[in-house]
């Protein structure tokens, strides 16, 4: 009886897991958008987000309700065209551009006040806006989702600490099905983007789904 009591004390002590499909609806998504590009057009078809890039960038943000410990991310998307980098090194000056980036929102301390507000770019403003309500926030970490590979595997954002990236996967016969382990406590949101305006570039990216594990460990 003993071992009984053991076992079960020990079962409800494990962490519980479950899959959690996020909704494609653009009404939920909040568009971040950058001084002097112009943004991308976002819609739905069927139950997928369209995001269509015409030599524009400006990104999505999902916010979570709460805080949440992810331990995988999935992603399914598809694209039509493709990036000109004209001999450039995708991700380099000039060619900071690709299909889609997915990120995930780490919570910290950062917030600006209103002396950073004045100076800081219009996308962080609107981040910091949006993570406020949760303490402020660290970091994006950020999967970047390609056509053309880039010659780094992973980075610190030469423009923006805010942001660090990691080269997940190409665009296999214009579709990506990806999925990667992860570990990442306090959670926000998710960040999407798509880019084409220092390339001039157009195309349209479809994503079909996005799905996380939520662990309610702490």
């Amino acid at each position: 009886m003993k071992s009984f009591f053991i076992i079960v004390v020990m079962i409800l002590h494990l962490p519980l897991t479950f899959a959690l499909n996020l909704e494609l609806d653009t009404n939920k998504w909040q568009t971040v958008t950058y001084s002097k590009i112009p943004s991308n057009k976002i819609t739905n078809v069927n139950n997928s987000l369209k995001v269509t890039v015409n030599s524009s960038s400006s990104a999505l943000v999902f916010p979570f309700k709460k805080t949440t410990h992810i331990e995988s991310l999935f992603i399914k998307a598809r694209v039509e065209g493709d990036i000109n980098y004209s001999g450039l090194e995708p991700g380099n000056e000039g060619a900071d551009d690709f299909p889609l980036r997915v990120g995930l929102i780490l919570k910290g301390e950062n917030t600006l006040n209103f002396f950073q507000k004045a100076l800081a770019p219009k996308w962080l403003v609107e981040l910091d806006t949006l993570a406020k309500e949760k303490g402020g926030f660290d970091k994006i970490h950020s999967f970047i989702f390609y056509t053309t590979p880039p010659t780094f595997k992973s980075r610190e954002h030469p423009l923006s600490s805010h942001f660090y990236e990691s080269v997940a996967a190409p665009f296999k016969n214009s579709k990506i099905e990806y999925t990667t382990p992860l570990n990442l406590k306090d959670v926000i949101g998710i960040w999407m983007s798509a880019d084409g305006d220092d390339t001039k570039s157009s195309f349209t990216v479809t994503i079909d789904k996005i799905e996380i594990l939520e662990s309610s460990s702490e």
